[in-house]
This record gives structure tokens, C-alpha cells and sequence, in this order.
């Protein structure tokens, strides 16, 4: 398989996301990692790109979704201190993802 950028491997990540978002469920790293072919370690950069474009467009954070498996809670990464963790989660659960315009790579690159 070809290489991807971290702002493709981006666009992939938020493609499983909204489906998990639609099915209102949490998923894990390890469970993301696996199914987008990353080591759970290796998703920090890509989900950053995600959570600064639905923090620029004021969505709601669709990153909150990915948990640590022991806490069932995102990663010290997330902004978690300024949220209430429950209430954003049915946000996510609440937005209609697929009635959105279709994120693209070079969206994602311009607020790098």
C-alpha cells in the first residue's frame, strides 16, 4: 500500500469516526489503530489535525470518541480539563456528521 500524509491518514480517521459517531459509540486506540493499519501510539499527530478543524468550523470535538481502554476516557492529549467530557460526547453523538460537506485533505492542511 502507498504511504499516506498524516492530513489522508486524517480524512481516514474521521471517516471511521462519523460512523462510530452515527452508531453512538466509543472506540479505542488500539481498536482505531487496527482499523485504519497504525500502532495505537502512532494516532496523535492525525487526530490533532481533527480536533483543530472541528475547533476551527465549531463542530463538535469528534476526536472525544477515541478512549484509553483501561479509563474509557481520551488521552491526556484531549482537552478534556475545559469540557465536560459527557456532554460533548452527545454532542458528537447528536451532530448529523453525514449531512456535512465532505471533509477533504486540502481543509485539513489549511489550518496547519
Amino acid at each position: 500500500m502507498p504511504e499516506m500524509t498524516t492530513y489522508e491518514r486524517a480524512l481516514q480517521i474521521y471517516q471511521v469516526l462519523i460512523g462510530f459517531a452515527y452508531q453512538r459509540q466509543n472506540l479505542t486506540y488500539t481498536t482505531l489503530g487496527k482499523l485504519v493499519g497504525l500502532p495505537p501510539h502512532g494516532l496523535a499527530m492525525h487526530l490533532d489535525h481533527l480536533l483543530r478543524y472541528c475547533k476551527n468550523q465549531a463542530l463538535p470535538p469528534i476526536t472525544i470518541l477515541v478512549v484509553r481502554q483501561a479509563e474509557g476516557t481520551p488521552s491526556t492529549g484531549f482537552p478534556s480539563a475545559t469540557m465536560d467530557l459527557d456532554q460533548e460526547r452527545e454532542r458528537v453523538f447528536d451532530y448529523p456528521w453525514f449531512r456535512q460537506k465532505p471533509l477533504t485533505v486540502e481543509e485539513l492542511k489549511l489550518l496547519s
